[in-house]
């Protein structure tokens, strides 16, 4: 899939997940990105005729993670939002489900999803069970 057609179909997913969690505290949606285009560090590597090209993550013309974090409000990528945050804005409480986006320029590793997924499993169990007890 183009990067802006997956980038695209990652914002209506979220905002689809949002609809149906609007009455929970928590929002348990976790996307794995990776490849050059959601690099968080520089890296190089070799092309066939073995020449070493620099790829950094800094380069607008490459990186797409801007463009993702919309998704997530803006928030530091890489970390668990499974519980909900709260904040006030004119005199308004407003709730603000944050999704938990994941980048890296490698392949993930099923070990390493699996520990983000449990973390967030973890979590969203505990919500649910202080929910339970008030």
């Amino acid at each position: 899939m183009v990067a802006g057609n997956a980038i695209e179909r990652v914002h209506k997913n979220i905002v689809e997940f949002r609809n149906f969690m609007l009455d929970e505290q928590h929002f348990p949606y976790v996307v794995f990105l990776q490849g050059s285009n959601f690099a968080t560090e520089t890296f190089s590597v070799f092309t066939p005729d073995g020449r070493e090209i620099e790829i950094s993550h800094k380069a607008g013309m490459l990186n797409r993670i801007d463009r993702v974090t919309a998704s997530s409000l803006g928030r530091e990528i890489n970390q668990n939002y499974c519980e909900n945050i709260f904040v006030d804005a004119g005199g308004v409480r407003q709730m603000l489900q944050v999704a938990s986006l994941y980048f890296q320029a490698s392949p993930w590793s099923a070990k390493a999803m699996a520990e983000v997924l449990l973390d967030v499993a973890k979590t969203s169990i505990n919500v649910l069970s202080a929910d339970l007890q008030t």
